[in-house]
């Protein structure tokens, strides 16, 4: 799961776990952006946004957190990341999960092509869309049915309604900055985290 997590917020957990079944899914690993290809401004360091994902995550089994980017000073491209994985996990049918933000630019990502070769892709769809550019170049790849997808190694995105993200990270951050609770949003352990190191005030 591939994402800023700026700050990682209740439906990056929840979301996850909810779909594990419905993707034959073992384990979820979160792999926070290091340095973005596109320019993305990321507001908390490294050190503080993979805290916050350990502490998100603690107390489920079937999630875990990666460090592959935010250890390497080189630009973090996806397909690097999948690579990785591939090489530590070769028997493995990888899913890449990433959010309808992130999606909708794809087909303009580094290799993207290498990407689909080595991996499904989940989208996290927020509004029960599917009209962006990316859709409309790769819509031939694009699986509905979720026990055909499953069945599958490579080259097929299926987008997932089960649940929808009604909160985001800049959401949360905005709040923080007009000193507003975001106690229903974060773990009672990053709401502390955040406040405690005066992050995104």
């Amino acid at each position: 799961y591939i994402g800023s997590f700026d700050p990682v917020h209740n439906a990056h957990i929840n979301i996850p776990l909810s779909i594990l079944e419905d993707y034959k899914l073992s384990r979820v690993v979160y792999v926070p952006t290091g340095n973005s290809p596109i320019g993305k401004k990321i507001i908390a360091s490294s050190i503080d946004r993979l805290e916050m994902l350990k502490n998100a995550t603690n107390e489920h089994e079937t999630l875990e957190v990666d460090d592959f980017e935010c250890r390497s000073s080189n630009i973090s491209y996806t397909i690097d990341t999948i690579k990785h994985f591939g090489k530590t996990l070769p028997k493995a049918n990888l899913r890449l999960l990433i959010g309808k933000d992130n999606f909708e630019s794809f087909t303009s990502w580094h290799r993207y092509e290498e990407i689909l070769s080595m991996a499904n892709i989940i989208v996290l769809n927020r509004d029960n869309t599917t009209n962006c550019d990316s859709i409309n170049l790769i819509r031939n790849i694009i699986e509905e049915n979720i026990i055909l997808f499953n069945n599958t190694k490579s080259e097929r995105i299926h987008f997932s309604d089960n649940q929808k993200l009604n909160i985001s990270s800049s959401m949360i951050r905005s709040m923080i900055g007009s000193d507003k609770s975001i106690d229903q949003y974060v773990s009672d352990e990053n709401n502390r985290y955040i406040k405690a190191k005066g992050l995104y005030v």
